[in-house]
């Protein structure tokens, strides 16, 4: 997969889904590999300009530095590895799951220690439409 945007018109967010299955309906969602990112980020920006929210595992930590008009960060089991860029994040951040060493590091975060996939979506939907 390249990546896909579906907008929804009354949308708040744009919302990066990197490698994840979450179905977040309520806003604009585009849909990448850790790979297209970049691309996938530009082209998004470039067709709707909204307040941007990036949601997956580790790789959603790293590449929230390069994402402009960023609101927050939603991480699903995020390992140790990052938790020096979690320290970096100057936006909210959603550990679902995870390292507690990203915890400790990131200033602003809410940590939910387990969730199924349901509870996830939900609390991601919920995080978004809070901080948009």
């Amino acid at each position: 997969m390249k990546y896909k945007l579906k907008v929804r018109r009354s949308a708040r967010a744009l919302v990066m889904l990197i490698r994840t299955d979450m179905s977040l309906d309520a806003f604009a969602v585009c849909r990448c590999d850790p790979e297209n990112f970049e691309q996938a980020l530009r082209y998004a920006q470039s067709r709707v300009a909204l307040p941007a929210f990036v949601v997956g595992g580790d790789f959603a930590i790293t590449a929230a530095e390069h994402v402009l008009d960023l609101r927050g960060v939603v991480a699903v089991n995020a390992t140790d590895a990052v938790a020096g860029a979690a320290a970096r994040l100057t936006v909210p951040l959603l550990l679902i799951g995870g390292s507690q060493r990203v915890a400790a590091a990131a200033g602003d975060v809410s940590r939910v220690s387990a969730a199924g996939a349901e509870l996830a979506e939900e609390l991601t939907a919920r995080f978004i439409g809070v901080y948009a």
